[in-house]
């Protein structure tokens, strides 16, 4: 015959599990979003003269960050030589709108490379420019590149599965409390019933 007990908590679990899945398919699943960005060249890279300077911009779009990162590389077409002493700077607009943006590279290791990374979230093309300031306070702009940002697409699945492992873990932790509570009880039981 079944404790009192045991029918308790069987029912608690029952019913634990019920609500748990009439919670999970009552409302509307959430939707996970993800947002993508693309350089609309063929190579995000360019070589140009911007005045006494040879620049080499590289581009590395980040969906995950809604960012691109940009590498620059200036040296000096005279010499050949690696350009440490000048400050570049990456602008942006955005197509249709009067959004604009710009970001400061930052000198890494290799002389002369700058590094920048310019978050660019709302959806539609966005251009670049880098501007070059010489050590004399000259500036030299050089064309960059166009990104498209396309607008965050919803999946329902995903708000689904999410629902799901919600509903396993709690009725599995519903479960293992339930487990843990009988053990111990019969292990009370058996202790009270040799002590006597």
């Amino acid at each position: 015959m079944a404790r009192p007990g045991r029918l308790t908590a069987a029912i608690a679990l029952a019913l634990s599990a019920v609500a748990a899945l009439l919670i999970a398919f009552s409302a509307p699943p959430p939707t996970a979003l993800a947002q993508d960005i693309r350089g609309l060249d063929t190579k995000l890279r360019t070589d140009a003269i911007a005045g006494p300077y040879t620049v080499t911009a590289e581009a590395k779009p980040l969906p995950s960050l809604q960012a691109v990162q940009f590498f620059v590389t200036v040296a000096d077409t005279a010499s050949g030589n690696r350009a440490d002493d000048v400050r570049v700077e990456i602008i942006t607009s955005h197509q249709g709108s009067a959004e604009t943006g710009f970001a400061l590279t930052t000198k890494i290791d290799t002389p002369g490379v700058f590094l920048a990374t310019v978050t660019m979230e709302t959806p539609g093309v966005w251009e670049t420019d880098l501007l070059i300031e010489s050590p004399a306070g000259d500036t030299y702009g050089v064309e960059g590149f166009a990104f498209e940002v396309f607008a965050p697409t919803s999946t329902p699945e995903a708000g689904f599965v999410f629902i799901g492992v919600a509903v396993v873990l709690i009725v599995g932790g519903a479960y293992l409390v339930w487990q843990i509570r009988r053990t111990q009880r019969r292990r009370a039981a058996r202790i009270g019933n040799t002590a006597v």
